[in-house]
């Protein structure tokens, strides 16, 4: 009887390990995902390479009044077909026409990680007097950016938006090979994150 108890207590231990590994792999990307906007005196569009779609989304949350400006980050040390691409990028926005002319200025950072980013936002923040930043990202990027501005500058209140492209992720991963990829990467980019970046002093 005893024996019978036994077994019956490991089954389920084993049946709740299953589960729970069951439910983790299939949230894992809808973890990474943080999507709530909140009204900001400003919008900062994080960089990255799908910025054209990031800045769409920061376009449509202006136009819902989410905010009166939005800043651009633009890498300084990156050049596309020879030309840096903070040029191309106030190019870009000098011809953006409509309600947001003359609303989308470009935030010069440097460096390759949000860690790195986050420093150089600052200084273009605080040049429009902004107390409180709406974020906006891809979606699979939005809980670490978020995390990583708010521990890098805790002066400002940060809320953030998701932008969405099926091209690169979607929560379902299992169903697309670039998915599942994107999901992974970025799972190793918050380990790193929690593990190594967190803990370390705000480059300057």
């Amino acid at each position: 009887m005893r024996e019978s108890i036994d077994l019956l207590r490991h089954l389920i231990i084993v049946v709740c390990i299953v589960a729970t590994g069951a439910v983790s792999l299939w949230g894992a990307a809808r973890f990474l995902i943080v999507n709530a906007p909140a009204k900001s005196d400003i919008i900062v569009v994080v960089a990255g390479q799908n910025g054209i779609g990031r800045l769409r989304k920061a376009l449509d949350l202006f136009q819902q009044g989410y905010a009166k400006q939005i800043l651009l980050d633009v890498n300084t040390d990156l050049r596309v077909y020879g030309f840096p691409r903070a040029q191309l990028a106030e190019e870009f926005v000098a011809h953006i026409s409509g309600t947001a002319a003359g609303k989308v200025h470009v935030c010069p950072i440097r460096g390759e990680s949000t860690f790195e980013e986050a420093a150089h936002v600052d200084k273009c923040v605080s040049q429009y007097s902004a107390r409180s930043v709406l974020l906006v990202t891809s979606d699979y990027h939005t809980r670490r950016a978020l995390a990583t501005f708010m521990r890098i500058l805790p002066g400002y209140h940060w809320s953030v938006a998701a932008s969405e492209d099926s091209a690169e992720f979607g929560k379902n991963w299992w169903e697309h090979r670039e998915w599942a990829k994107q999901t992974v990467t970025e799972w190793s980019r918050i380990i790193w994150w929690e593990a190594v970046d967190r803990w370390r002093a705000p480059p300057t």
